[in-house]
């Protein structure tokens, strides 16, 4: 009896500490505002750059865009004093 008794004590001690109803309800502080503002935004660029990407994918695909030519490396002119380096530097 004095056991079911404590248990009984028990439970309403634990009942009144976990009852939702009771507890005071936290409002946001500005630290988790700021955080939520700045994934919305990054959110945001992360939607803009994924309908660019697929945009440009369209057009590549599409022909619309084309590839340029390989730049040439033989017609480029160095200047007198970087002619006479050589062309590999290092190794063995």
């Amino acid at each position: 009896m004095e056991q079911s008794n404590e248990l009984d004590k028990l439970k309403k001690e634990i009942l009144s500490e976990v009852r939702p109803e009771k507890k005071n309800k936290k409002r946001l502080q500005w630290g988790s505002i700021v955080v939520t503002s700045t994934l919305a935004v990054l959110m945001v660029f992360s939607v803009i750059q994924a309908v660019q990407s697929a945009t440009i994918l369209d057009k590549i695909n599409s022909g619309a865009i084309k590839a340029g030519a390989p730049a040439s490396s033989g017609s480029t002119t160095l200047p007198s004093n970087l002619q006479s380096l050589p062309d590999m530097v290092g190794g063995c």
